[in-house]
């Protein structure tokens, strides 16, 4: 299709506030790329360093654009979004995404989210289930943790990032199966947006974050998702890279479906952690699938 001459627009947009664990941040510039027309598509992406909405979903997005108008925020501390010194935790992203959806004039809008993204994006439609319509997550130990899942010690650790191109070349050979997508030019984005001023200190907040979920109870309330899932009415997927290292399918990704079974569930084969970028194609079909039941029942 010609993939090398798409070029999704940049875009920026001023998001009012966003509460960080103790502090409130007010104008929040944020970039975004967006391509098509039509009914909004928001995708979420992962976290790690160098995350950024062009980067996470660069390879599948000008499929969506056929069909979706697509935009793919840069989360706030990453891509060329503001990265304020803050104390991050998930909602954090959340309300950036809800106050993005806010001011952008968005009504009705679907979701897919990537791994600590997909959290993001299940989170919101949790806590704004009148704005979204649809939910497509793909294989996120965050959310798999945050409904009482372990991976039984079976996830390969992701490598640290130190603010070398090599540390950050190894996190992505741990998160993208197929050596060949792991272009030139997807590493030089990500080492751009992993070195600005800000990012690592996001990186190093949510991590910590991770773990002060694990020892405060009132932490993990806030966190924790497994019961509010069971009657959330907005449709939702599940997507999951047949070889996954860092979220096993059999452990996080069987007990996903185990817990909600009548939730559509997709091995997507030959793909780790990054599915989408794996395997674009195929991760392309299986959403457009669950995007054309859904909007068939509804109507």
């Amino acid at each position: 299709m010609g993939e090398g001459a798409f070029q999704p627009q940049s875009r920026w947009v001023v998001v009012p506030q966003v509460r960080a664990m103790r502090e409130t941040v007010y104008g929040v510039r944020t970039h975004y790329v967006e391509a098509g027309e039509g009914e909004p598509l928001v995708l979420i992406h992962g976290g790690g360093p160098g995350s950024s909405g062009a980067s996470g979903w660069a390879r599948i997005l000008p499929l969506l654009a056929r069909h979706f108008h697509v935009l793919a925020i840069d989360l706030i501390g990453s891509g060329d979004t503001d990265k304020p010194l803050v104390d991050y935790s998930f909602q954090t992203l959340v309300d950036h995404v809800a106050g993005f959806v806010d001011a952008l004039g968005l009504t009705q809008v679907r979701l897919v989210g990537n791994s600590q993204g997909a959290y993001v994006a299940m989170r919101y439609a949790l806590d704004h289930p009148g704005r979204v319509t649809q939910v497509g997550t793909i294989a996120t130990a965050t959310l798999a943790t945050a409904v009482g899942l372990r991976d039984d010690g079976r996830a390969v650790p992701l490598p640290t990032f130190d603010g070398t191109r090599e540390s950050l070349v190894a996190f992505m050979e741990t998160i993208v199966n197929d050596p060949a997508k792991l272009t030139d030019e997807l590493i030089d984005a990500r080492f751009r947006s992993a070195s600005l001023p800000g990012h690592r200190e996001m990186l190093n907040s949510l991590w910590g974050y991770r773990k002060l979920v694990t020892e405060d109870p009132d932490q993990q309330q806030v966190f924790e998702v497994r019961e509010r899932l069971t009657r959330l009415a907005v449709p939702w997927c599940v997507l999951w890279g047949a070889d996954d290292r860092t979220a096993p399918l059999e452990t996080l990704g069987a007990g996903m479906q185990e817990l909600y079974p009548k939730v559509p569930f997709h091995v997507v084969s030959d793909a780790g952690h990054q599915a989408q970028t794996d395997q674009p194609q195929a991760v392309y079909e299986l959403l457009m699938d669950f995007f054309g039941r859904a909007r068939a029942s509804a109507g």
